[in-house]
């Protein structure tokens, strides 16, 4: 039993959260269904019930750490509030995740500037980055707003003729520097054409993969900063891009960038096929930020922004 009913959740769907549902859903729903099917093998609520719930929810990406929290906090709970049934721990279980999340203490986007708006996107090669680049495009084109690309991820091979095909598609520009070009370099030119052909919004490509680590994370920070000289406020949102089906190994890859770009959210990508869904619960718990988007197909509209509310649902009914 989920914590909704069928006829709550037609009243309480408005537009955006049919949006969220009719692309979230396609993923496996890995860790709704674990969940719905474990509370369902027991007759009772009990300690073993409990230890299950804990390795589950470990196993579908939400973290050891995270987990532990959300099972200890469901414990106190159960005993403070003398809870007895499985469905009364199930909507509790989905509270103690809502306020572990606490979608209200995230900051609005930064992105009601008048023109130029600046979306830099990090993460490592792999993640979806450059592919993500075109789904938000096509996102705020949809929107209605005029979307400009700078191409600075130039150190991969296919990067930059990647991100300039998905522009033509889009019928937008792309501002590209030459093959191994110094990726600030880029920025800096893409900067100054938008100065003087202005969009609503900017998004960048950055560097994913240099010689070493360190030397990465030196050239996003140089990016940053030349951003910032050419146009006031710049980069606005900091966007780090992970792929979901790579669970806490996504995590790890992403504390060198959260050091180095001071990001400000994340967009997961590849939010169906083996994606457990967890890991949501453990970027906003262990790194303190909101996951603003997810991604989970390969045409140009699998994209959807988060939404707290559609997740859960989905978490707790399979």
């Amino acid at each position: 039993m989920g914590l909704f009913s069928k006829k709550e959740k037609n009243e309480r769907r408005d537009s955006k959260l049919n949006d969220y549902f009719e692309g979230y859903t396609r993923k496996t729903k890995s860790l709704s269904t674990a969940i719905t099917k474990l509370f369902g093998g027991y007759t009772a609520l009990n300690d073993d019930l409990l230890e299950d719930l804990l390795v589950t929810l470990i196993e579908a990406d939400v973290g050891v750490l995270t987990s532990e929290k959300i099972i200890d906090d469901l414990k106190n709970r159960i005993r403070d509030n003398l809870i007895s049934s499985k469905e009364a721990a199930m909507e509790e279980l989905i509270t103690i995740m809502e306020e572990i999340y606490d979608e209200k203490s995230e900051k609005p986007l930064n992105l009601d500037h008048e023109k130029n708006n600046l979306i830099m996107m990090v993460g490592v090669n792999g993640s979806g980055k450059t592919t993500t680049i075109s789904k938000l495009a096509r996102y705020f084109m949809k929107k209605g707003k005029t979307v400009g690309l700078i191409a600075g991820d130039t150190f991969r091979a296919g990067a930059v003729a990647q991100l300039v095909r998905w522009a033509e598609r889009l019928n937008i520009h792309c501002v590209t520097g030459k093959e191994n070009a110094d990726p600030a370099s880029v920025m800096v030119d893409g900067c100054r054409y938008y100065k003087e052909n202005p969009v609503d919004i900017i998004i960048a490509d950055t560097a994913g993969r240099l010689q070493n680590k360190n030397n990465l994370m030196q050239e996003l920070a140089k990016m940053k900063r030349v951003t910032g000289r050419e146009i006031e406020g710049a980069p606005h949102e900091i966007w780090l891009t992970i792929d979901a089906t790579t669970g806490q190994n996504g995590l790890s890859q992403a504390e060198l960038f959260l050091k180095a770009t001071e990001v400000t959210g994340v967009v997961l990508t590849k939010m169906d096929g083996t994606s457990r869904g967890g890991i949501v619960m453990a970027i906003k718990d262990q790194y303190k930020l909101p996951v603003r988007f997810i991604t989970y197909g390969e045409d140009l509209d699998s994209i959807t922004d988060f939404y707290l509310r559609g997740y859960l649902e989905t978490v707790v009914d399979e």
